[in-house]
């Protein structure tokens, strides 16, 4: 068995602790200026100040950071501190000072101007956040569409510096906090509460928060479409009048609520795409579609009536995710054909409550954690199950911002199980829809071993043995094993298709993996495509 060390590089570590052990010690970088040196020369005396008040003055000038950084230059500080009535930077608790400075600072990823999208970033801030950059039609670039960018791409020798004009402010309302807080939100806020819906969406009592994607109807649009109370609602619905029963899973006022929160956190570019997009909801079974057309972002597009739900506002960020604001009602529709699906194996809110590095993009080194302690934790409700021939264990793994193989991850994670010749690990797929479909089914996998040809797995679904297939070694040359895609007219040549399964009806099901080498595996999702 692999033994897995976590070296923590002082970067990042840095970032995330109360101190700066280092602030007193010297740093030479070069002849140029690393991040906070430059600040300081320049005459963000301010920003500088808050760096030195926090101690993070010198993390921020470390050699091994790879920052992008929001600075708010001093009159935008100065005007942060007057309207909250602070005489200095000193009257600021100094944890949350450390909580501005984080929210400010992306670690792990150096962002120039072109890289701005019009969307949410897809990299957290260092202390886990989400910033959005936007633009306006005179040309001017917003950070959370408020502050101004007035300078863009200052390269320092240890990040890229961008200048604001106004000081953010972390965000810490939740999803939940969101809705309560727009008054035009009260009959869909009312929905999610009579179906218990709203308890995925709060923040929660104990560990981390699920991230999710919240599509809202306006208490407007219902009313235009007739529907102006809660009972009205059900009628529409025809789920009868019994709240109790609401909150059923098979309800169709409880179908109705989950089907409105997809459970990955996707902006407006993610889901305005040419072709169609289709994602799982949290209603069983149930799918949204999402396709651009003539520049508009669509939810549900009928080609036929060339009509659908149009985001009318989105990326409304939020601590535990984004709301997107549509324009008509949501009702629960088949898609227009059955959908690939890609199933990230890590995709799952248990790991998500319980591993502070969930999905971290900032991280210096690559952390392993293991799974045994949730597994035992949560008994036959967690997410995997496994067994080990000769000894072995299950990690989860999320990889460092400088690995160039392992950030080709999806969402910069990994299933990494290491179960000796013969163990297996097995979990329960996403909602497949079928009518004897045929689908093909390709696995993104990554070997770590530089030395060694590679694994050779066997997959099963429910219990049929679907195919077998090599992986590989860890080599750049190999390094976009961990991002096949299926291809559709001829899948079958695809050499990351281990085989093809007929799924009589709609459903989900249970995946087999079986390491026959006996060797560390990192395993990222799972691609089903049906046959065209």
């Amino acid at each position: 068995m692999k033994h897995k060390i976590l070296y923590l590089f002082v970067a990042v570590a840095m970032l995330s602790a109360c101190g700066d052990d280092l602030e007193n010690q010297n740093f030479t970088i070069s002849e140029e200026k690393p991040v906070a040196t430059w600040l300081s020369e320049n005459g963000y005396t301010s920003w500088t100040s808050l760096l030195e008040y926090t101690g993070l003055f010198s993390t921020i000038n470390l050699d091994a950071g790879n920052y992008t950084v929001f600075v708010p230059d001093n009159d935008a500080v100065s005007e942060y501190l007057a309207e909250n009535q602070y005489s200095s930077i000193q009257d600021i608790d100094k944890d949350y000072a450390k909580l501005l400075v984080k929210y400010h600072t992306i670690a792990g990823k150096q962002y120039s101007q072109v890289d701005f999208a019009n969307d949410v970033l897809p990299d957290t801030t260092a202390n886990g956040d989400r910033l959005t950059v936007t633009f306006d039609d005179m040309g001017e670039y917003y950070v959370n569409s408020t502050a101004r960018i007035s300078h863009f791409d200052i390269e320092a020798t240890n990040g890229t510096i961008f200048i604001i004009d106004e000081m953010l402010v972390p965000i810490t309302e939740y999803l939940y906090d969101n809705l309560s807080a727009n008054d035009d939100w009260s009959l869909f806020r009312e929905l999610l509460a009579v179906t218990e819906v709203d308890s995925l969406i709060m923040k929660p009592k104990f560990g981390r928060a699920t991230n999710y994607s919240l599509f809202v109807v306006s208490d407007s649009v219902y009313a235009a479409n007739g529907i102006n109370d809660i009972t009205a609602l059900a009628d529409s619905l025809e789920a009868g009048h019994d709240r109790a029963a609401w909150k059923e899973l098979s309800n169709p006022m409880y179908r109705y609520a989950a089907y409105h929160l997809v459970s990955t956190v996707y902006s407006t570019a993610d889901l305005a795409t040419e072709s169609v997009k289709t994602v799982e909801t949290k209603s069983e079974a149930s799918f949204l579609e999402f396709q651009e057309i003539n520049g508009v972002a669509y939810v549900n597009y009928d080609k036929n009536t060339q009509t659908g739900a149009e985001i009318i506002e989105g990326n409304i960020t939020c601590k535990n995710g984004v709301i997107h604001v549509v324009s008509t009602p949501l009702y629960i529709k088949a898609p227009s054909k059955a959908p690939s699906i890609t199933w990230d194996l890590c995709d799952y809110d248990v790991l998500a409550r319980n591993i502070d590095n969930y999905r971290l993009t900032s991280l210096s080194a690559t952390n392993y954690h293991g799974l045994l302690g949730l597994k035992e934790q949560y008994g036959e409700e967690f997410c995997y199950n496994w067994e080990s021939v000769v000894g072995g264990s299950v990690y989860y793994e999320v990889a460092a911002s400088t690995d160039t193989l392992r950030k080709a991850f999806r969402y910069n994670d990994a299933l990494n199980i290491d179960l000796g010749q013969y163990g297996w690990v097995e979990m329960e797929t996403p909602t497949i829809m079928a009518d004897n479909t045929l689908y093909y089914i390709g696995i993104a996998h990554f070997n770590s071993y530089a030395n060694e040809p590679g694994n050779y797995i066997t997959v099963y679904v429910d219990g049929e043995k679907v195919g077998e297939m090599p992986t590989c070694g860890n080599s750049v040359t190999e390094s976009s094993v961990v991002t096949p895609s299926v291809n559709t007219s001829k899948p079958a040549d695809n050499k990351h298709v281990v085989g093809s399964v007929v799924f009589e009806t709609t459903g989900k099901h249970i995946i087999r993996i079986e390491d026959n080498n006996g060797a560390d595996l990192e395993l990222d999702y799972i691609l089903f495509t049906p046959k065209n």
